[in-house]
């Protein structure tokens, strides 16, 4: 905390909401349960489909049963193939007001502060389920500087 962090997310958020941007979350250490995996995919979700037509289209073809039952379980990898790998791999990449394909991104700010016993749990789903987005998609997150962060994304740490 008292980084700076978030006011950079901030006004990443402001200057590209329109353009770019379609979800974001920011971690509060003061509400651990809104940091919980799944909470922050349900809420980036929430936003990408009032900001991507084509992804609140692509999510109506998810298996409600089978989101229910990895949210019940809190199998947050599942929930992420379900709710973010496979819709928006078999949608059609989002264009500009040119009709060009457009690349986009989510930011997730402050991952230092996600509860412990949430952390792990969501650095899994950045390492494991991250890479399979289609490559129109990125990720902007932030975070202080965490060894527990850095390690389980595979920076080294000096």
């Amino acid at each position: 905390a008292g980084t700076g962090k978030s006011i950079i997310s901030a006004q990443v958020l402001n200057v590209h909401h329109e353009k770019s941007l379609v979800g974001w979350h920011f971690c509060r250490h003061s509400s651990p349960l809104e940091n919980s995996s799944i909470a922050i995919l349900e809420s980036v979700s929430g936003i990408m489909a009032s900001q991507l037509p084509e992804y609140k289209s692509a999510i109506l073809d998810v298996d409600q049963k089978a989101l229910e039952k990895a949210k019940a379980e809190e199998d947050s990898l599942e929930f992420y193939r379900l709710l973010f790998t496979q819709p928006l791999n078999n949608m059609e990449p989002p264009k500009d007001k040119d009709g060009k394909f457009c690349r986009k991104f989510i930011i997730i700010d402050a991952l230092d502060e996600i509860d412990d016993k949430y952390l792990d749990n969501f650095l899994r789903i950045v390492r494991e389920c991250f890479p399979d987005s289609p490559p129109w998609l990125g990720f902007f997150m932030t975070s202080r500087r965490y060894d527990k962060i850095l390690k389980s994304l595979s920076v080294k740490v000096s």
